[in-house]
């Protein structure tokens, strides 16, 4: 009976000690539709090779997606973290191939989680909560992957992504740089201004959302904590003026603390552009991948952000 009980106790040591293994790797096919869709703004596309994972996570079984060159070598790395919540958002094959593609196309290895629970993985996601592990994951994932190159990985997301993205420089300095696109940045501003986020995704997603309704809203809003995401990643923070979905008042405020506590912070407001900075778009990508290469493929040092100059 206690030889019994010890290994009862050893499972979840034992499962989350496998956190990051890759269960399954399959070939993820771009349909020749989606090819021509993106000829022009993925060009690259057929040196790209992708790939449908399933990983653990907290003993999870989680589902995410890999674009990697398909030429031999090695490569610094990207974690890409998707928006929205359960299927809204989820990635497919023309957002895998679009986003991860192009990022893929700069000479790097890409990989992404669809969250717990999404996508037929398990568990449910919490919006910001233990689901920040099937982020943090992503490395030891990374790992295990041949032409990656550990030593150099970047993080990037976009509105409930920019959360996760801005979660993970807290718990961790692995990360070179990253890049964050209308991250939601201030729950609290964000349920305020659209109340059907707290009615439908908030509320249903975060455990015990009305009994601890302050706390948890704090722990998802990166303006709380500011002074405790890492200072070696470097961050650029996008947002567009005329943004419905996340309001750009939620980046400007954060940008102001990370000013304040010296973080090398690079902020650009896209005059009258959308949640996706779609009439921006080129100009975006522009940022990200002169970001990324200065830091994480580069290793450039860090800007001085004492103040100084004549």
């Amino acid at each position: 009976m206690k030889r019994l009980l010890i290994l009862l106790l050893l499972i979840p040591t034992v499962l989350c000690a496998q956190d990051g293994k890759i269960i399954s790797k399959k070939p993820l096919p771009i349909s020749d539709s989606i090819k021509t869709r993106l000829a022009e703004s993925v060009p690259q596309l057929d040196a790209i090779q992708f790939s449908k994972i399933t990983y653990l996570s907290d003993g999870l079984k989680v589902t995410g997606y890999v674009a990697e060159p398909r030429e031999e070598g090695k490569y610094p790395c990207i974690i890409s973290n998707r928006g929205g919540n359960r299927e809204f958002g989820e990635w497919n094959p023309l957002s895998v191939a679009f986003f991860m593609g192009k990022m893929a196309s700069w000479g790097y290895v890409v990989v992404a989680s669809q969250y717990r629970g999404n996508d037929g993985g398990e568990g449910i996601e919490q919006f910001g909560g233990d689901d920040l592990n099937d982020v943090l994951n992503l490395i030891p994932v990374l790992e295990q992957m041949p032409k990656s190159d550990t030593a150099r990985i970047g993080i990037e997301g976009g509105s409930r992504g920019g959360m996760m993205t801005y979660l993970a420089m807290k718990e961790s300095c692995r990360f070179k740089a990253a890049v964050v696109v209308a991250g939601v940045a201030d729950a609290h501003l964000n349920i305020k201004n659209r109340p059907e986020m707290e009615k439908h995704v908030f509320s249903e997603l975060v455990p015990n959302y009305w009994g601890d309704k302050e706390n948890q809203l704090n722990k998802r809003s990166a303006v709380q904590w500011a002074d405790e995401m890492c200072k070696t990643t470097p961050l650029l923070v996008m947002h567009g003026s005329a943004d419905w979905r996340v309001s750009a008042e939620e980046s400007m405020n954060l940008v102001s603390k990370l000013y304040k506590y010296k973080h090398p912070t690079r902020f650009i407001l896209f005059e009258g552009a959308d949640h996706g900075i779609r009439e921006f778009r080129q100009d975006m990508f522009n940022e990200m991948k002169r970001h990324f290469d200065l830091y994480v493929r580069d290793g450039s040092p860090l800007p001085e952000m004492e103040p100084h100059g004549r």
